[in-house]
């Protein structure tokens, strides 16, 4: 360490006294080693023993305090608290891939419907399954419910939802699918328009005209977009092949009507996220929080060789949809609607 050293020194040449100022190291024996704060130290909130009875008492009064004023902001967090489930999480209107590769893996309904069941159990609510619910301009049938509690949920895939839920690359319909006098109507427009993005997009008002118009293209719109829904296909495809009269205004009204009563179409969907007299969850095939890869990983071993390492993204998305499923019933029990 250097110390400055004050000292009188004379100048003999000039005869004069001239106080100076010289720097002088001296070893420092002892010092303290500094103190910085450390994450093994013991929490600063915590009372130390060194504390006065005086102090102690003033600290808990506050910390009581402090206690009290979050537990009040707590309660008003919770009542401000919204519906989990948003209608933009849930990937409708859902968009068919031209091809599959890289799409990543979706849980099956079996699957998800096992999960969501157990975890409306574990909170003491029973569901009957496929219960229609008719209120508010709703009408769709709920995968699981309880009509004392008046709570449930939909699980929302292929097999719930109505046509108007899916975009695809593939027209509605097609020439080969059209009656005599619509195919002759189609080739008079076509004529017209020509070969163009104009055209194109002309022919396939054409053929969304025809569908709203005739039970018939309804039918085939339906059994087209919703290919995996084997019972329901069967059922168009057998009154397809035994009702002929395919210009009849009420063609297919009982499957279309049965038809509506059952799925959810798009603006449903939109409605049940908001709707306050039925609480009704929509969980979704489609929500990307439940999809998961199920290929694994190639990693190196301790020999430097690539192995196949196996990964648990299932596992995570199961555990998505469980952390979901308990969140709304939470925040449905919070509201008081149950």
């Amino acid at each position: 360490m250097i110390k400055p050293v004050f000292g009188i020194f004379i100048d003999a040449k000039n005869k004069s006294i001239i106080m100076k100022n010289r720097l002088k190291v001296t070893p420092i024996r002892k010092y303290k080693t500094p103190r910085y704060p450390s994450y093994l130290d013991e929490s600063p909130l915590l009372m130390s023993r060194k504390v006065t009875k005086t102090g102690y008492y003033a600290t808990a009064l506050l910390g009581a305090f402090g206690l009290f004023a979050f537990s009040t902001n707590s309660n008003a967090t919770a009542e401000l608290k919204e519906n989990p489930i948003k209608f933009k999480e849930l990937g409708f209107p859902h968009t068919y891939a031209m091809y599959g590769t890289g799409l990543p893996d979706r849980l099956d309904r079996e699957t998800a419907v096992d999960i969501i069941d157990s975890i409306f159990l574990a909170n003491k609510i029973e569901l009957s399954k496929e219960v229609p619910i008719s209120k508010n301009g709703l009408s769709f049938n709920a995968t699981g419910y309880n009509e004392k509690h008046n709570i449930g949920y939909v699980w929302l895939d292929h097999q719930s939802t109505a046509s108007d839920c899916f975009n695809s690359w593939r027209s509605s319909l097609n020439k080969s699918a059209l009656l005599p006098q619509d195919l002759d109507a189609h080739n008079k427009l076509m004529k017209e328009v020509g070969d163009s993005y104009e055209g194109y997009q002309k022919e396939k008002d054409f053929f969304e005209n025809l569908i709203k118009q005739r039970g018939y293209y309804k039918l085939l719109k339906i059994k087209r977009y919703l290919w995996r829904n084997d019972a329901l296909e069967q059922k168009i495809e057998t009154y397809l092949r035994e009702n002929k009269n395919y210009l009849d205004v009420d063609y297919g009204k009982e499957i279309l009507e049965q038809y509506d009563n059952e799925k959810v179409d798009l603006k449903e969907m939109e409605q049940i996220v908001d709707e306050k007299d039925t609480s009704i969850a929509t969980f979704s095939k489609y929500d990307s929080r439940f999809a998961y890869n199920s290929f694994g990983v190639y990693e190196k071993d301790e020999n430097g060789k690539l192995v196949l390492k196996e990964t648990d993204t299932k596992k995570e998305a199961i555990k998505d949809l469980e952390n979901l499923v308990q969140e709304f019933i939470d925040w449905a029990k919070s509201e008081g609607r149950f």
